[in-house]
């Protein structure tokens, strides 16, 4: 599952990211940050090795944290694969 942080600093990093989350004891497969569109806004997408209830229970604590002058957002992104369909 993937959960989606917004309304992070320009100049954060990834090892900020992970420290953040290593707070709350959880383990990240995978991270990307992404500032298109907007040099002062930086969006992370968390890669975890959890299920969707997992995924929610970090979203829900990391979002509305302040951190670094900023309030977080964050939340599980659900993906849909298009599997069973058609089966």
């Amino acid at each position: 599952m993937n959960v989606m942080i917004s309304n992070l600093p320009g100049d954060v990093t990834e090892e900020e990211i992970e420290e953040i989350l290593k707070e709350h004891g959880v383990p990240v497969s995978g991270l990307t940050l992404n500032n298109e569109g907007d040099a002062d806004r930086v969006t992370a997408v968390v890669e975890l090795d959890t299920d969707h209830a997992g995924a929610k229970a970090l979203a829900s604590m990391v979002n509305g944290k302040f951190w670094k002058g900023r309030t977080l957002s964050a939340q599980a992104m659900v993906v849909f694969t298009g599997k069973g369909l058609n089966e």
